[in-house]
């Protein structure tokens, strides 16, 4: 097992902490400077004697402390790059220890089966089959979920060292005897899983009280891989065959798997997806996206109206332009007087309506032929802005005309366009 960190205190501390939680441990570590001492082993004897009042002889008694740091193991909470060959070593067996150097994160898969970085709080396992030795049974689940959710509501933030209400439940105390139950049980239901196995044809022999193999509780795997190891041979060696008979061998939170626990279940392996990280950076993801996709939004539209007001200005000095040049137009070239600016009928001589008439009529008369030229002009000129209408005025000119004078229109004097 491999601790790395850049805080080298904080490493070390963590360290210490972890193997606290085995009791008696601390006072025990004689042997875990090299893979090649083992005195512990050699000197400890199996106890004849038990006192129950007295925690150190139940504790003794019970095989207590597990001595992991024997023969073949190492603890090193920092370990320098010159203990890289003792780690490597083929008698180096297990190991914990600890390192700020990156030179061991870069070959983790070489140095370390279990990886714990405290600089991202992560714990991997590159092991398969430890993997699945270490996998939580449903009891072993509830029980950790138990002890994490009563420190979680005695948390005191101000002053970590003590519950927030002072009391027991959350305390360091607490905790180190939570872990210590659980040691002495899992020891006792080992010890009456070996009993019950050379006792199969006895069933009086057995507890009326417990069912089945109480070890199955702690992970029928780790069990089995617990058993291959220096440890338990050292514990089987050193300790009663009928430990069960002084602490109960059943798990602290034995029992069936129920909706809780299954709730317990789905509830970890969410958090194991961390989809409150993921969605996080999503989210702000989604909303750094959103403002600025609004703020595009609104740079276009300012642009589409400035366009749009452009347009418009542009529109209407083309407006203004060209009502300018049309009146221009107008002024330099005066409109053709149209029907109703044309002059009445009443305004003609009638000595002309008479020669316009007997012209148009009966055609020009030999004696003023300057005369009939002008007059069939004026005709042409005045029937064709006057239209049909006005030939009907000078029509009855005429006639008005031949009534008066009762003579023919041919003897009038040539006036010579004078009569205009």
């Amino acid at each position: 097992m491999l601790f790395f960190g850049s805080n080298c205190e904080k490493m070390c501390l963590v360290q210490f902490s972890l193997i606290s939680l085995i009791p008696t441990l601390m006072r025990h570590l004689r042997d875990c400077a090299d893979p090649r001492m083992d005195y512990y082993a050699t000197h400890v004897e199996k106890p004849t004697s038990l006192k129950t009042s007295e925690r150190a002889s139940l504790l003794a008694y019970m095989g207590v402390p597990l001595q992991i740091f024997g023969k073949g193991s190492l603890f090193g909470p920092y370990t320098p790059l010159q203990q890289l060959d003792t780690l490597a070593d083929q008698h180096t067996k297990s190991y914990v220890v600890g390192s700020t150097n990156q030179l061991l994160l870069q070959q983790k898969d070489r140095y370390a089966d279990i990886l714990v970085n405290l600089d991202d709080n992560t714990i991997n396992i590159h092991s398969p089959s430890l993997r699945n030795a270490l996998a939580l049974s449903t009891a072993d689940r509830r029980w950790i979920d138990f002890l994490t959710q009563s420190v979680h509501d005695t948390w005191d933030e101000n002053i970590p060292s003590r519950p927030k209400d002072m009391g027991y439940a959350g305390s360091e105390e607490f905790i180190r005897l939570q872990f210590e139950e659980y040691l002495l049980s899992l020891l006792s239901a080992s010890k009456y899983s070996r009993f019950v196995s050379s006792h199969k044809g006895d069933p009086k022999a057995l507890l009326s009280e417990v069912e089945g193999d109480p070890a199955m509780e702690f992970g029928s795997e780790f069990m089995n891989q617990w058993s291959l190891t220096e440890n338990y041979a050292l514990f089987e060696r050193t300790t009663d065959s009928h430990l069960f008979d002084v602490v109960e061998p059943r798990h602290p939170c034995a029992g069936g798997l129920t909706i809780e626990d299954v709730q317990r279940r789905l509830a970890a392996q969410v958090s194991e997806l961390h989809l409150d990280e993921r969605w996080r950076g999503s989210k702000e993801a989604v909303g750094k996206h959103i403002s600025t996709g609004r703020e595009r939004v609104a740079g276009a539209i300012n642009t589409l109206w400035a366009d749009i007001e452009v347009m418009r200005e542009a529109q209407r000095k083309r407006v203004e332009e060209q009502k300018a040049a049309a009146a221009v137009a107008a002024a330099n070239n005066p409109p053709a007087p149209d029907e109703k600016s044309a002059p009445k009928g009443e305004f003609l001589s009638p000595v002309l309506c008479q020669s316009l008439a007997n012209t148009h009529i009966s055609g020009p008369s030999p004696g003023i032929s300057a005369s009939s030229i002008f007059t069939r002009r004026c005709l042409s000129i005045i029937m064709g802005s006057m239209g049909f209408r006005k030939a009907q005025e000078l029509a009855e000119a005429r006639e008005q005309c031949r009534r008066a004078n009762n003579r023919n229109p041919a003897s009038y004097p040539d006036l010579g366009g004078r009569g205009f």
